[in-house]
């Protein structure tokens, strides 16, 4: 199993928000799991410490053009 760690968003999103960019964050091919938490104010990423910086990038960009300008800051490592 990869590594987990947590994202805070800068936004509000909608639940269609989430479920799209849920699909579409899954569908990353080195991403292990995914989920929103907190009301869809948190985001779990798990995956190989290793494909962070490539897998955050994609991910980062889905946020941003689903969640209309929605951005992620890293708050904390799952153990």
């Amino acid at each position: 199993m990869g590594m987990g760690r947590y994202y805070r968003l800068s936004k509000k999103i909608t639940e269609e928000m989430a479920s799209e960019i849920l699909t579409e964050t899954l569908g990353i091919e080195d991403v292990q799991k995914a989920e929103f938490l907190e009301e869809n104010t948190k985001i779990l990423v798990v995956t190989e410490k290793d494909k962070y910086p490539e897998v955050m990038t994609r991910i980062v960009n889905i946020f941003s053009r689903i969640g209309k300008g929605c951005e992620l800051s890293f708050a904390g490592f799952k153990y």
